[in-house]
């Protein structure tokens, strides 16, 4: 527990009773983590999650591409803190044929809309899963489970 990380899944996106948009991560144990994200980021997971492709890059494309030109590769997205109700992320990034990972301070949404692009993990530390884990069935519609958003 604590530090362990856990690899999560993108179950899907919903949103709240007062309208407000969240990934719902989970993990093999079926523990099930709400991150509120805005919804811009929302649109652009939703584009990657249904494959549409755009005739331009939105701003998470034009990221991975300039990244990849770099010679910069995505190796996960970490989920490590959260603090007064705020998760906090990191996107890992490795350079071509080097040891050393570089971790970039991110917003969840933005991490995990780079990493659905790129096909890297998600994680999610223990301790932070447990604190914010929820019990949510997932359809199309709002449930009306669905915690609301403290922030």
């Amino acid at each position: 527990m604590g530090d362990e990380l856990c690899p999560v899944t993108l179950r899907g996106l919903a949103e709240d009773r007062l309208g407000y948009e969240f990934a719902l991560l989970e993990d093999d144990r079926g523990r099930q983590l709400p991150i509120w994200i805005g919804r811009c980021e929302a649109y652009a997971i939703q584009l990657k999650l249904q494959e549409v492709e755009m005739p331009r890059p939105m701003t998470h494309e034009l990221l991975c591409q300039s990244l990849g030109k770099l010679g910069g590769v995505v190796t996960r997205l970490l989920v490590d803190d959260l603090w007064q109700s705020i998760y906090y992320a990191k996107l890992c990034v490795r350079r071509d044929g080097e040891e050393e990972e570089i971790q970039v301070d991110c917003r969840p949404a933005d991490g995990l809309a780079i990493a659905l692009r790129v096909g890297a993990p998600i994680l999610v530390r223990d301790d932070v899963l447990e604190e914010g884990k929820v019990n949510l069935p997932l359809s199309g519609e709002t449930d009306q489970d669905v915690p609301d958003n403290d922030t």
